[in-house]
């Protein structure tokens, strides 16, 4: 017993220290669209915050889990009524692949992962819903892809283009004063640039 947890014990030690750590932020547009049965939308612009920790495995490794904290503003225009802003927080952890070698100072990546948040705050043509009219929790699906550039030993920046779609809906199912539909998802297409920090260490 004593040998299984000694070895238990040194293969997280050994995992942990070859682990990689680091932060990061960014920030910028979406373009939604809400799908709606009866009415005709048009795309909108919102915008996207974004704070993550990621873990890489290994020395160097292509293969990284971050986990993000996110701020978003998800607008769409309906006929006849005006804008539809759904204002978001939530939670994304996904999955991340690097393309080229551990040293190399320009890396491509894609990243996809689920996504779950919360409408604080949901509007059509100026006029605030009770919260009763709109789901609190919203599941969706994050896809993204771009690339990183080192700059010195502990920064890089990076740019990331992908969409974010929903699997569930954001109006509730008796659907809003103004929209009764039973389709009410958004779709986006997004655009960010942000600034990473890394804190593991830099000799490897």
């Amino acid at each position: 017993m004593k040998k299984i947890v000694f070895f238990i014990l040194l293969a997280t030690i050994s995992v942990t220290s070859y682990g990689q750590y680091r932060w990061e932020v960014s920030g910028g547009p979406t373009f939604s669209k809400i799908n709606l049965d009866n009415l005709d939308t048009e795309m909108g612009t919102g915008f996207y915050l974004n704070a993550g920790y990621g873990y890489l495995m290994g020395v160097r490794a292509k293969t990284s889990f971050v986990f993000s904290l996110d701020l978003v503003q998800r607008s769409s225009e309906i006929e006849g009524l005006g804008d539809a802003k759904a204002l978001q927080v939530g939670f994304n952890p996904k999955f991340r692949y690097l393309f080229g070698r551990g040293k190399d100072r320009f890396r491509a990546f894609i990243n996809v992962g689920p996504s779950f948040r919360l409408n604080t705050n949901f509007e059509i043509g100026g006029l605030e819903l009770d919260s009763d009219s709109y789901e609190q929790l919203v599941i969706g699906g994050v896809y993204g892809a771009g690339f990183s550039q080192m700059i010195g030993e502990m920064f890089d920046i990076f740019f990331e283009a992908g969409v974010m779609n929903d699997f569930t809906n954001n109006l509730a199912d008796n659907g809003s004063i103004l929209v009764n539909s039973d389709n009410s998802k958004f779709f986006d297409i997004y655009a960010r640039v942000g600034v990473r920090f890394r804190i593991y260490d830099a000799r490897r």
